[in-house]
């Protein structure tokens, strides 16, 4: 029984042995390493969503030149870059007038003059009144940008400074609106140390002009200049793209389907209209496969406008990431629709990369395509130890783990299995498991069986004295 018992357990232990191969998949492609780090990094190209068969890329595998699969994990997406802002010299003018009637008597206008801004006030006050440095006028007339603070630059002298400032805005010199109300400017020196405090943030604020001001009864503030710091811009990471015409549908006057023959993680859109000065108003649906109903993504305004070789088109079109294969184009037919012509539809994403052990011998390779197969992928901070995002953007390991991330390169989609790796077939391995669990199990059952026979018969009387 005993010995039945281990065979059963060999088997099944072969069958679980048995591992995923390259052949059980669609299609794959060999990888070029730049070294022989021990952890490599590869980036998906748009041929990888266009062969597997799960949205979360689940039916993807690395295997090595033995055949054998080596663990991965996929990479964060980064966080989008922000632009660091440079600050702007700006034109500063100084707002005299009498203390009574402070920075608001004061009419200003400015002039330009052969290139120059000359600034021109009419004081409300006699001009018997003492005049005094009540504020200063910012011309940030000539900046395109929002601001959000002001970095000011203070006489050099070694005298402290205190003082709180207003900062309002406006766009005709004559209505302002406050940003703030009582921002500190300091400059301290004590004790061979020194404080300052000489920048002010606001709400970004686009606006001709800007007014700095203080209370009337506190000294007045002395400034040298003043820059300004534009808001913070998001730089857009690249994206890959796919382009794809669409086909009229029939019986519904101004839908187009698109086919993107492909599961692309798309959170970029973009409409190209088939003739130029053409705006309509769209709804875009999406759906994953043909027998699904069809899901409203988003509305817009599309556009394509200009002659004599220049063009304005309307910008890319945000939406929530989705891997959805089919696109239906509705054209509010009220404008006209679009005219002759087919549209163009452009999916744009993220391109997705992942890190993966360099374990056993090269060349390594992706393998890709499968409907059986079952995501198998690490956490990132499991598969790289210490894993943060380095200044340049690119992932790196902890400092003290002596690990550097090398790259691999993909090599052009050869087929391993086929389309046939997504047709229905006996999975004998699958069936080998089962029936060797079931034997098992059967045989356990058989042993307990005969134990409970033996416990439960009565214990034979011993010979007659």
């Amino acid at each position: 029984m005993k010995q039945t018992l281990a065979g059963c357990l060999c088997l099944l232990w072969s069958v679980l042995a048995l591992a995923e191969a390259p052949g059980d998949f669609a299609f794959g492609m060999l990888l070029q390493a730049d070294g022989p780090q021990p952890l490599l990094r590869v980036e998906l190209p748009a041929a990888v969503h266009a062969g597997v068969r799960r949205p979360d890329l689940g039916d993807l595998r690395v295997f090595n030149a033995a055949g054998e699969a080596v663990p991965h994990a996929w990479l964060p997406q980064p966080p989008a870059a922000r632009a660091r802002p440079t600050l702007l010299p700006l034109p500063l003018f100084a707002l005299r007038g009498a203390a009574t009637a402070g920075v608001e008597g004061v009419e200003v206008r400015i002039e330009r003059q052969g290139g120059r801004a000359v600034l021109r006030m009419d004081e409300r006050a006699g001009a018997s009144a003492p005049t005094l440095l009540l504020g200063y006028l910012v011309d940030a007339s000539a900046v395109e940008q929002p601001l959000q603070a002001f970095a000011l630059e203070l006489p050099a002298t070694g005298e402290d400074v205190v003082a709180r400032v207003r900062v309002e805005a406006s766009d005709d010199l004559a209505r302002w609106t406050t940003l703030v109300g009582d921002a500190p400017v300091l400059r301290l020196a004590a004790g061979g140390q020194r404080l300052e405090v000489r920048r002010i943030e606001f709400a970004p604020r686009r606006a001709k002009y800007f007014r700095l001001s203080w209370a009337a009864d506190t000294p007045a503030l002395r400034l040298s200049a003043v820059g300004g710091e534009p808001a913070a811009t998001v730089v857009e990471l690249p994206r890959q793209w796919r382009q794809v015409a669409g086909s009229a549908v029939p019986d519904e006057k101004g839908s187009h389907r698109f086919d993107l023959a492909g599961q692309f993680p798309a959170d970029r859109l973009r409409l190209l209209l088939p003739q130029a000065n053409s705006v309509a108003a769209v709804e875009l649906l999406s759906r994953a496969r043909e027998a699904d109903p069809w899901r409203r993504v988003t509305t817009a305004t599309v556009y394509r406008l200009g002659s004599a070789g220049q063009e304005i088109v309307s910008p890319e079109i945000a939406i929530a990431p989705t891997g959805d294969r089919h696109w239906l184009l509705r054209v509010d037919q009220r404008g006209g629709g679009l005219g002759a012509g087919v549209p163009e539809l452009a999916a744009g994403w993220l391109t997705q990369g992942l890190v993966f052990a360099a374990r056993g011998p090269a060349p390594f390779q992706l393998a890709f395509g499968s409907d059986r197969a079952q995501p198998t992928a690490y956490p990132i901070s499991t598969l790289v130890p210490g894993y943060r995002i380095g200044d340049d953007g690119q992932p790196v390991a902890a400092a003290d783990s002596g690990l550097e991330i090398g790259r691999a390169t993909p090599a052009a989609v050869h087929p391993l299995a086929g389309e046939g790796a997504g047709r229905f077939r006996i999975d004998w391995r699958l069936w080998g498991l089962w029936a060797s669990l079931l034997l098992g199990v059967g045989v356990l059952a058989g042993m307990a069986w005969r134990l409970a026979r033996q416990l439960a018969r009565p214990p034979r009387d011993g010979p007659a004295a």
